[in-house]
């Protein structure tokens, strides 16, 4: 049956490597490059110890093992600041409108976090409910090839193979079901990238006063960066789509239909200092 523990009973595990890459350049270049490679593993991801249920079999720790939620295999950042190198040794009206520019910006690529397909349906036998309960593989199906390949555009509407899995196995005589045999966190959302960019201008005064003019560019290029999949119930019926105008019916297993992060937004400030 199921319980609730009021103490910290679960562990974690993580590990990393982690690089970086730093140097002044001549000429008022700045760069920094970090990459981490890491793998965090537990058998609960939040922080409090109380009300904590774990996947499937409640008494066996090892039943919710795997990665934890906010686990990311790979994050590589890369940011820089470089003074433009234009008129900057110019005192005139010249110097002064067209120099003391520079511009910075930070590259953010990640690794998407894990998730769990579950099944709705799963663990009557015991009296337990969504969403404790993994869904199972299908023969020949495991956490090496249940996702769906390709680009992640053409993976939207099933990031997993909805043929990868089937419901929890029914084990009582009036169908109740058990535990399914997919491990926790097993497979990884899509990949997540970012790029800021900053231009910035300061203008001389008087001797002790500046004006900063300054353009952020938040997502740049304009990227999607794309959720885990919002339907992760291997009961969930099938939905409706128009493909080419015409209603389709897909699997709703493994769907994803939102985004992280924001769209790419321009923002204008001044700022007087005196």
């Amino acid at each position: 049956s199921a319980f609730e523990a009021f103490s910290p009973i679960s562990d974690s595990h993580y590990s990393a490597l982690q690089l970086t890459a730093s140097h002044h350049f001549a000429h008022g270049l700045y760069f920094q490059s970090a990459y981490t490679f890491s793998k965090s593993i537990d058998d609960v991801s939040t922080a409090s110890v109380a009300f904590l249920t774990r996947f499937n079999n409640q008494d066996i720790a090892t039943d919710s093992r795997g990665l934890s939620d906010f686990d990311r295999r790979n994050r590589w950042v890369t940011s820089f600041v470089y003074d433009l190198p234009f008129y900057k040794d110019r005192h005139d009206f010249t110097g002064n409108a067209l120099g003391g520019w520079s511009i910075s910006g930070v590259l953010l690529l990640q690794s998407g976090t894990p998730f769990t397909i579950m099944d709705s349906a799963g663990g009557s036998a015991v009296a337990l409910a969504s969403p404790a309960i993994t869904a199972s593989f299908a023969p020949g199906f495991g956490c090496s090839n249940a996702l769906n390949t390709g680009n992640q555009a053409s993976r939207l509407n099933n990031w997993v193979n909805p043929a990868a899995y089937m419901p929890a196995p029914v084990v009582g005589p009036d169908g109740s079901t058990g535990y399914g045999d997919s491990p926790r966190n097993c497979i990884i959302g899509p990949w997540q990238g970012n790029m800021d960019f900053t231009l910035n201008k300061n203008f001389r005064v008087a001797e002790h006063q500046n004006l900063r003019f300054r353009v952020d560019f938040f997502n740049l290029t304009n990227h999607p960066s794309f959720a885990n999949p919002t339907i992760t119930d291997v009961e969930a019926p099938p939905i409706t789509i128009n493909v080419m105008g015409v209603p389709t019916p897909v699997p709703a297993l493994g769907r994803i239909t939102s985004t992280v992060g924001n769209p790419r937004l321009v923002q204008f400030s001044l700022k007087y200092s005196y």
